[in-house]
C-alpha cells in the first residue's frame, strides 16, 4: 500500500494512501498557516494481478478502440 506523508519539518503529521488525500490535508493545514508539505511515495506500483473470469477460466480481455467507436 502506499504512504504518501504531510510532514511539518521532521514531524509526521498526516499519511495517506491516495496522494490527493494528502495534497488536500496539506492545503487545508496551510490555509490555517501551518507551513507542511506533502512527500509523495515513489516506491514502484505491483504490477497488477490478471482477472480471471469466474465463469469461463479465461482471462478478462481489455476493450479495444476499435469497438468502442461503434
Amino acid at each position: 500500500m502506499r504512504k504518501h506523508k504531510v510532514m511539518l519539518g521532521d514531524k509526521l503529521l498526516y499519511q495517506a494512501s491516495q496522494l490527493s488525500h494528502a495534497q488536500r490535508f496539506a492545503k487545508a493545514r496551510q490555509a490555517e498557516g501551518v507551513p507542511c508539505h506533502v512527500v509523495p511515495d515513489e516506491t514502484p506500483k505491483p504490477p497488477r494481478k490478471v482477472r480471471i473470469n469466474s465463469l469461463t477460466g479465461k482471462p478478462y480481455r481489455k476493450v479495444t478502440s476499435e469497438k468502442a467507436e461503434r
